[in-house]
C-alpha cells in the first residue's frame, strides 16, 4: 500500500477517534488507548518526513499532536520513530481499530469513515472535553468483570510440547498487547520466515575457520607487540654517529642530544622495523583489544539462536574482522616488507635521522642528497643494529602472523561469496501476502496468508528441539557444578 494512502487512513482514523465523544473521553481514562493514539501521531511524522506525505497540501502531524495535548491536558513529546516501515504503520492502524472494536465496541465503519470533509477547524472543535462529557461517559463506564475460570475444570495450556512454534514467535508478535494477535508480524520480522535463496550446510565450518584464523591473528599480534616491548633497545650515543657521517650531521646530532640533555637514544626493534612498539601502558590496550576480539569471535562461532543463523553469517559480524585485517596489514606493512627482503631498517634509520634530526623540512630531492652523503654511516649503523638485535624470532612470528592474516582474509572472502543472498521473489510474495492481509483486516475481513512462505513446521520443531536440548544440557551442567 502506498505511503500517501496509509497517511490518509491514519489521519481519518485519528479524526474519527476525536469526533466520537466517548472515545475522546477514553483518551483521559485508558492509558493504552492514549499511548496508541500518540504512536499514530508519531507515525504521521515519519510519513511526512521520510515519504513527504500530506493530505490536501497540509501536514497533519502537528494538528493532531496539538489536538491530543488539548484533550489530555498533558505535555506530550512526539518523536519520529527510527527505521519504522510503512507496513509497521499499517499494523499500528489495524491494531488501534481492533482495540477500539474489542474494548469499546466501536463499529469498524465509524472508524474508517472518510466521507466527511477533514479540516483543521473540525479537529479544533473536537479537541475539547467538557465537564458534562466527563460526567456522562466516565460515570457510565461499564466495569468489565474478569472471567472466572474453575481451576478444577479448566487450566491454561502450559505444555511445552503442545506449544510448538508459538513459544518461538508469539512472544514477539504480540509485543505485550492483548489484541496484537489479530495482526501478525510482517514476515521479515517473523522468525519462521527464511528470506534467503539457499541453506548451506557448511556454514558452521565457515564460522569456525574464520574464528580460528582470527584467534591466531590476535594471539600473534599480542605476542609480537609484547616481544617488541621486552627486547632490549639499541643505544645510539654521540660516539655512534662518527665514521661515514658528514661533519655537519655529526655536529647536528650532538646539538640535538645536548638540547634534550641526553647522552644517548634507545632505538627499539620496533622502530627498526617501522612499528611503534609503544610503552608499557599499551599493555592495557593489548588486553582490552584481546578481550574485544575474543567477544567478536564468540559472536561468530556461537551456536545459532534463531533459525536463520543456522545458514547465515550476518554481515555485521564480518565488518569488524574485515576492518581488523585491513588495519593490521596497513600497520605491519613495513615488517612484512622486511621478511620479503626489503631493506626496511635502512629506510627507517634514514627517515628518522634525516627528517627527524637533520631537517624536518627537507624536500624529497634534498633528502635523497642527504642519504647519498651519509650512506656509509647509515649502513654502518644498520650493521650495528643487525648485530645487536636477533631478528630470527621476530621473522618467524611475522611469517606466522602474515599467514594467519591471509587465512582470515580468505575466510572472509569465501563467506562473502558463499553466504546466502536475499530471495527477492520470495520477499516480494511475502510483502504482497502481508499487505493483502492488512487491507482485508481494515475492511473487517479475515485473510489467511499463504503458509508456504514460511518454513515447514517439521524444520521449525527440529530447530526448537535442538535449542531445548542445548538449554537442558546447560542446566544439567550447572546442577552438577552446584552439587560439587
Amino acid at each position: 500500500m502506498e505511503a500517501n494512502k496509509i497517511y490518509q487512513d491514519s489521519i481519518f482514523l485519528l479524526a474519527n477517534l476525536i469526533k466520537d465523544q466517548r472515545l475522546r473521553v477514553e483518551l483521559l481514562n485508558d492509558i493504552e488507548f492514549k499511548k496508541q493514539a500518540i504512536e499514530l501521531v508519531n507515525d504521521l511524522l515519519i510519513l511526512e518526513i521520510n515519504e513527504n506525505c500530506s493530505f490536501k497540501d497540509q501536514k497533519w502531524g502537528a494538528v493532531f499532536g496539538k489536538s491530543l495535548v488539548n484533550i489530555t491536558k498533558e505535555k506530550i513529546k512526539f518523536v519520529k520513530p527510527d527505521d519504522k516501515s510503512n507496513d509497521e504503520v499499517l499494523s499500528d492502524i489495524v491494531f488501534l481499530q481492533t482495540y477500539c472494536f474489542n474494548k469499546f465496541q466501536t463499529p469498524r465503519n465509524s472508524l474508517t469513515d472518510q466521507s466527511f470533509e477533514l479540516t483543521e477547524e473540525l479537529v479544533k472543535e473536537n479537541s475539547l472535553i467538557s465537564d458534562e462529557l466527563k460526567e456522562k461517559y466516565l460515570k457510565a463506564k461499564d466495569s468489565v468483570e474478569p472471567e472466572v475460570v474453575d481451576k478444577t475444570k479448566e487450566r491454561p495450556n502450559t505444555d511445552s510440547n503442545s506449544a510448538g512454534y508459538e513459544k518461538f514467535s508469539n512472544a514477539q508478535s504480540t509485543q505485550g498487547n492483548p489484541f496484537m494477535g489479530n495482526v501478525p508480524l510482517h514476515p521479515l520480522q517473523d522468525p519462521r520466515f527464511y528470506p534467503y535463496n539457499a541453506k548451506p550446510k557448511y556454514t558452521k565450518w565457515l564460522k569456525l575457520s574464520l574464528g580460528i584464523a582470527m584467534g591466531i591473528c590476535t594471539i600473534f599480534f599480542i605476542v609480537i607487540s609484547l616481544y617488541l616491548q621486552l627486547v632490549k633497545p639499541f643505544p645510539i650515543t654521540k660516539e655512534t654517529i662518527g665514521t661515514g657521517w658528514t661533519p655537519e650531521f655529526q655536529a647536528t646530532w650532538q646539538k640535538w642530544l645536548d638540547d634534550r640533555k641526553a647522552t644517548q637514544v634507545n632505538w627499539t626493534m620496533g622502530a627498526a622495523l617501522g612499528i611503534n612498539s609503544g610503552s608499557a601502558g599499551s599493555i592495557f590496550v593489548l588486553i582490552l583489544m584481546g578481550l574485544m576480539i575474543a567477544w567478536i569471535i564468540y559472536t561468530i562461532v556461537q551456536p545459532p539462536k534463531t533459525y536463520r543463523q543456522q545458514y547465515l553469517i550476518p554481515g555485521i559480524n564480518l565488518v569488524v574482522p574485515g576492518m581488523f585485517v585491513a588495519i593490521m596489514i596497513f600497520s605491519f606493512s613495513n615488517p612484512f616488507l622486511y621478511i620479503f627482503g626489503n631493506n626496511t631498517i635502512f629506510s627507517q634509520v634514514s627517515k628518522s635521522f634525516g627528517m627527524g634530526v637533520a631537517n624536518s623540512k627537507m624536500t624529497p630531492a634534498e633528502f635523497s642528497q642527504w642519504i647519498k652523503e651519509n650512506e656509509a654511516g647509515i649502513n654502518d649503523l644498520v650493521k650495528q643494529m643487525t648485530d645487536f638485535f636477533d631478528f630470527t624470532i621476530i621473522k618467524v612470528l611475522l611469517w606466522i602472523y602474515l599467514i594467519s592474516l591471509i587465512a582470515t582474509a580468505v575466510s572472509l572472502i569465501v563467506i562473502l561469496v558463499l553466504n546466502p543472498k536475499m530471495d527477492r521473489e520470495k520477499i516480494a510474495k511475502a510483502n504482497n501476502e502481508y499487505q493483502t492481509m492488512i487491507s482485508e483486516a481494515m475492511q473487517g475481513r479475515k485473510y489467511e496468508m499463504d503458509p508456504s512462505i514460511y518454513e515447514s513446521q517439521e524444520d521449525i520443531d527440529s530447530f526448537l528441539k535442538m535449542l531445548q536440548d542445548r538449554q537442558n544440557k546447560k542446566n544439567n551442567n550447572k546442577s552438577d557444578d552446584s552439587e560439587k
